[in-house]
């Protein structure tokens, strides 16, 4: 389902989301309008987590894929910004998949074989996986801690079952989930982060999501956050650099 959603919202959004408690630094100042106080997006995920809550929902849906090309605002240091490769407004092409913990795994599985297949198509051969995963000892993390074991076991499980070699990245999890990161080497063999693939139960549990199972009982369903190209701004530069201008 294709989607198109605001650039700004209520703090209070971004409060619920948990992005004010742990990515504030990364977010633009607040805008005061009208006493009320706003934000620009540093992310597209609570809109379609609130298009979801918008109407009830029954397992027989499930899963719902929604996507946009969303551009979002994250305030990068001015010694991090270069070029393309990184800037402060830049367009995703976003997309959140809600399903059930059953379909969970399914959907990261054909999401990972969607983006190998778009980078081959670009020429991107050589590329290598990483998975971000969170440090036991630390206190960073929202969620349940066997909700991140789940998460954690899921994701290696695709790949191994894929027999895709991938790197771990001890402690490299951000603060709401764990990631599969695909970085392509460009001609030069430099590598660059682009596509990610994210198993998220964070969100659906914030903003308490639900759907309606087989017994007619309420149930929070689990969500996988994906981006192919991821910002359009720096996939776009690696092309030309890759190909020195001659596509």
């Amino acid at each position: 389902r294709l989607l198109y959603t605001p650039h700004i919202a209520l703090r209070d959004l971004w409060k619920t989301s948990g992005h004010l408690d742990f990515y504030a630094e990364n977010m633009f100042p607040p805008m005061e309008l009208e006493e009320r106080s706003y934000q620009l997006k540093p992310m597209n995920c609570p809109f379609h987590v609130m298009i979801y809550k918008d109407s009830v929902h029954s397992y027989r849906e499930l899963p719902i894929r929604y996507w946009e090309f969303g551009t979002v605002y994250r305030y990068e240091k001015k010694w991090e910004l270069g070029g393309l490769t990184r800037v402060r407004g830049f367009t995703q092409d976003d997309a959140h998949i809600v399903c059930t913990p059953e379909q969970i795994k399914d959907e990261i599985s054909s999401t990972v074989d969607f983006v190998m297949d778009v980078l081959k198509t670009f020429g991107f051969n050589d590329v290598k996986i990483f998975i971000s995963l969170s440090d036991p000892k630390s206190n960073k993390y929202v969620g349940d801690k066997s909700m991140w074991q789940l998460a954690e076991k899921t994701i290696q499980e695709v790949l191994d079952e894929k027999w895709i070699a991938y790197e771990k990245e001890e402690w490299e999890a951000a603060f709401y989930w764990p990631k599969i990161d695909f970085k392509i080497k460009d001609s030069l063999g430099r590598l660059w982060q682009c596509s990610t693939v994210q198993f998220d139960f964070n969100l659906p549990e914030r903003f308490n999501m639900t759907y309606v199972d087989k017994t007619g009982e309420e149930k929070q369903p689990l969500m996988v956050h994906r981006a192919i190209f991821g910002s359009f701004e720096r996939f776009i530069w690696i092309l030309i650099e890759h190909f020195a201008g001659t596509f």
